[in-house]
């Protein structure tokens, strides 16, 4: 009979497509030791927890819950984000947000929802059909086909839906952020596009957009924590807007005065 923790740690194993024993080679256990471990014929060490999940490329939360399920306190803090310890991290965001302006940049957690930005994001985030809580997806999924703000909507779906598989495909398919691959993937708009068509000739991808009457083309990169320890600030990510051309830079710098 498995316990919580060997049935973490199978699941995790079906996600990374790891047979025992390569799971034993990744990591120096022996593939009997791994399926007693699942069965819960044997106890884990914390240490042993530790190697499974750094072989298993578990997230933060994931590694949380299997130290918990195997007896143990956890390996990270989850942390009040107006706890002083993240305050030089919470510093760094608003340098960032700051600096970028007069383009748009927002931060987004792990669910990608919108959770700040600055203030050219904030004057543009109010054209775009953003619902409540804000979310990317979300946005594209109330856009109107007949009178749209996103005008390369197959484009930028299509690019979102890829990402977000691979991101759930990481953080193991379930949550709030494979809830919100389902509900882009069951998009009625996106079942008739063949997502080898959405490239052209161009090094990068825009997004366009209807604002106030003009065209704006944006191309965006994304700023993450990769030492975090905090699972919150490990997930939360700064997305920089750039003008894709001098139309889109002028708008911005001309808001900004």
């Amino acid at each position: 009979m498995s316990t919580a923790f060997g049935t973490l740690i199978k699941h995790w194993r079906s996600i990374r497509r790891f047979s025992q024993l390569t799971l034993s080679t990744e990591t120096g256990i022996s593939s009997r030791h791994i399926s007693f471990l699942e069965t819960g014929r044997a106890q884990p060490s914390r240490g042993s927890v530790l190697t499974l999940a750094r072989a298993l490329e578990m997230p933060k939360s994931a590694v949380n819950d299997a130290l918990l399920a195997a007896g143990f306190a956890p390996e990270y803090p989850t942390l009040d984000l107006m706890d002083t310890d993240l305050q030089p991290m919470m510093d760094a965001i608003m340098t960032i947000l700051d600096n970028h302006a007069p383009l748009p940049a927002i931060v987004i957690d792990g669910a990608w929802q919108i959770v700040g930005g600055n203030i050219p994001a904030m004057h543009l985030m109010q054209f775009l059909p953003l619902q409540d809580p804000m979310c990317v997806v979300d946005a594209l999924l109330s856009d109107d086909p007949k009178n749209p703000v996103f005008l390369n909507w197959e484009t930028i779906a299509t690019w979102t839906l890829s990402r977000l598989q691979l991101e759930t495909a990481h953080s193991g398919k379930k949550g709030p952020l494979f809830e919100v691959y389902q509900r882009l993937a069951r998009a009625p708009r996106l079942a008739a596009i063949d997502p080898r068509t959405i490239l052209d000739n161009k090094p990068y991808l825009t997004m366009n957009v209807r604002i106030e009457g003009q065209t704006l083309s944006l191309f965006t990169m994304l700023a993450e924590f990769t030492t975090a320890q905090d699972i919150a600030m490990s997930e939360r990510r700064v997305e920089l807007f750039f003008a894709a051309d001098e139309v889109t830079r002028a708008y911005f710098e001309t808001l900004e005065a």
